[in-house]
């Protein structure tokens, strides 16, 4: 019998019906408590499959922050080593759980965060410098682990009930693509809902296409709407969610949850399915 390891934990998360006929992925059960694990493995095994990336390795990957406690995680159990760019607005306690990991954090001005940092990480590597880079915002294996994994548990915990709206925040594009892909396929008449920061506001974890950058990974043509957010009700719906409902998430799940609730007022009958992508602990600076 094969011995389990930490990586053995991601996956097969709970859906709890967190109000009537909204429905909600725990995501921050996995062990790095959010569902980056789920991608970054995925985009790790692939890279050792191919044979780019072996033991003593350094990976380099811009990160918001969930994306690199997976990555400092996952890093630490297979003995790579872990660098990455994150903007100044990252939580400082997502930094404290990467260093804890062994990973190593270099700060970058927001607003040259993603587009600017992955064409200069490219650069690098044109230059011979030896890293690795598994861009999540460009790897196919990024919405391949929402589509073969967890919208396949969210279809058997659901166990075939009808789903009419799929929402989730939108960063890497990964989530809603993989996800909503699957959910397509299987409820033709289910409507996908992006969510976004209002421009010129911030919800950590999620990212607006008005910024100018469309990772390549997100499929727009799957989507039927997308919502712009004050951060304000983020942190609102967050802050319920753990006052009245016990679940301490971070203000992406806010985010997710005040927009399931805007489409049930309005479509009350309809089954809503959404992702709170982690746990609150790394949030607590508000």
């Amino acid at each position: 019998m094969k011995t389990k390891t930490i990586l053995d934990s991601i996956g097969n998360t709970p859906l709890i019906e967190v109000e009537e006929n909204i429905f909600a992925k725990i995501e921050g059960f996995n062990p790095g408590g959010s569902i980056k694990d789920r991608i970054v493995l995925n985009m790790i095994l692939e890279a050792e499959k191919k044979g780019i990336l072996k033991k003593g390795d350094t990976i380099v990957e811009p990160t918001s922050g969930n994306t690199g406690v997976a990555l400092a995680m996952v890093g630490a159990m297979k003995g790579y080593n872990v660098s990455l760019l994150m903007p100044e607005t990252t939580s400082p306690e997502k930094i404290k759980m990467i260093k804890a990991f062994g990973g190593e954090v270099i700060l970058i001005e927001s607003i040259r965060f993603r587009k600017d940092v992955i064409v200069d990480i490219k650069e690098r590597i044109k230059q011979g410098e030896k890293i690795v880079f598994l861009n999540q915002y460009e790897n196919p294996m990024n919405p391949l682990a929402h589509y073969q994994k967890t919208a396949q548990e969210i279809l058997r915990q659901l166990k075939g009930r009808k789903i009419d709206f799929f929402v989730a925040g939108m960063g890497t594009g990964g989530t809603i693509t993989g996800i909503g892909r699957k959910l397509k396929q299987k409820h033709k008449d289910l409507k996908i809902i992006g969510v976004q920061p209002k421009a010129g506001e911030t919800i950590e974890g999620l990212r607006s296409l008005k910024e100018g950058f469309v990772p390549p990974i997100l499929d727009l043509d799957l989507i039927d709407e997308i919502y712009d957010l004050e951060s304000i009700k983020a942190e609102e719906a967050r802050d319920d969610l753990a006052k009245n409902k016990g679940i301490l998430a971070g203000p992406s799940s806010g985010a997710a949850l005040y927009i399931s609730r805007e489409i049930a007022k309005n479509n009350p009958k309809a089954r809503i399915v959404t992702v709170f992508p982690d746990r609150g602990e790394r949030y607590l600076y508000y």
